[in-house]
């Protein structure tokens, strides 16, 4: 790797704020009744930790909108049944 390439890799990344680690939540979603209309939002019913960084957790829509703030920016898979 070229010494120019690796400082700038070095200086970008020095740059960078991550406000803690990142986490994968996966778990499956309990969803609204199909004839449910209006605003809708998932929130975390169970959690267990399989690791540092990941969790499995059971998630549950209900009405309405989600509170402020509530997004964390991790990375949510939601499998339904």
């Amino acid at each position: 790797m070229k010494s120019s390439f690796r400082s700038r890799v070095e200086r970008l990344e020095s740059q960078t704020k991550a406000s803690g680690t990142p986490k994968l939540r996966t778990g499956y979603l309990t969803r609204l009744p199909e004839d449910f209309t209006g605003e809708r939002h998932v929130v975390v019913v169970k959690r267990e930790s399989t690791s540092d960084y990941a969790e499995w957790c059971e998630f549950e829509e209900r009405p309405g909108p989600a509170l402020p703030g509530s997004d964390d920016g991790g990375l949510t898979i939601y499998c339904t049944r």
